[in-house]
């Protein structure tokens, strides 16, 4: 039901952030068990949010033909099981926030708030594209903090860099959603739900998510010239550039089941590569 296989999409961007605020501690960094934390929060905020997105969702997916077969609305999996899951994920989520710097369980209540809030906002706005961008953009820049364990600092590369490959992030998520959302354009015009396809049409849609993809490797280029990245990292943007525009191809196409699940692990996981290159070759382990 949560698709574990698809915390590939957040957990390398959460890691490299993570890595890339070591970078930026020039290397002074031992807590290393720290990411042993980052990875069980990520998990378990990941896995909360899947799981009360089905739940919130079930009567919508009863009645689509394309997600009648889920989980939940098929009967495969009860509400009850669904939300003792989501409980027992919650208390994960907070129990490695304690393990990592205080800051992060003061900020523990935001990210249980975007959790819940996304599942929601398609009743509402088309900008849940956006917000879904935000919480993953969101859990890199907790990447980021639970290394740092500061929020604020009179440093503007600390202020800046985060936040610009949290925007990267957050835009590569709202391009790749909006392209998922196509499937469901006329379903979600009936239901009156929505999504940039179903207000915007398919033809501005995927302009919009064309502009959000272009915006990704921008804010990579920030993030590189804020934190003096070297080589491996820029090569990084232009596999991840490369990597869009064959999703871009793969939509158009139609093949976007494709273009969503295995393309955007490819530039989670390339992202990654490229970072622990820039990590191993900047700390001299070559």
């Amino acid at each position: 039901m949560i698709k574990i296989e698809h915390t590939l999409f957040s957990l390398p961007f959460v890691f490299s952030a993570s890595l890339l605020a070591v970078i930026y501690k020039n290397y002074d960094f031992h807590n290393w068990q720290n990411f042993l934390w980052i990875f069980l929060a990520l998990f378990s905020a990941r896995s909360a949010g899947m799981t009360l997105n089905r739940l919130i969702d079930a009567n919508i997916d009863a009645q689509n033909p394309r997600t009648q077969s889920r989980e939940i609305p098929s009967g495969k999996i009860s509400k009850k099981t669904a939300m003792v899951l989501s409980a027992l994920m919650l208390l994960s989520l907070l129990i490695s926030a304690l393990q990592l710097p205080s800051i992060c369980i003061k900020l523990s209540g935001i990210a249980l708030l975007w959790l819940l809030l996304y599942s929601f906002l398609k009743r509402f706005t088309w900008l849940c594209h956006f917000f879904l961008g935000t919480t993953l953009g969101g859990a890199t820049y907790a990447g980021w903090i639970a290394i740092t364990g500061e929020v604020f600092a009179d440093d503007k590369t600390f202020l800046l860099a985060p936040l610009y490959f949290a925007l990267a992030v957050s835009f590569w998520v709202a391009g790749f959603d909006i392209y998922y959302a196509l499937q469901d354009e006329q379903f979600d015009k009936e239901q009156n739900l929505y999504s940039v396809p179903s207000v915007f049409g398919v033809a501005k849609a995927k302009m919009i998510a064309r502009f959000c993809h272009f915006l990704t490797p921008v804010f990579l280029f920030l993030t590189a010239l804020k934190l003096n990245l070297g080589m491996p990292f820029k090569v990084g943007i232009v596999f991840v550039i490369a990597c869009l525009f064959y999703e871009q191809k793969l939509v158009e196409q139609g093949k976007i089941e494709k273009a969503f699940f295995v393309i955007n692990t490819w530039i989670s996981v390339l992202i990654f590569f490229f970072v622990v290159l820039e990590f191993l070759l900047g700390a001299n382990y070559f």
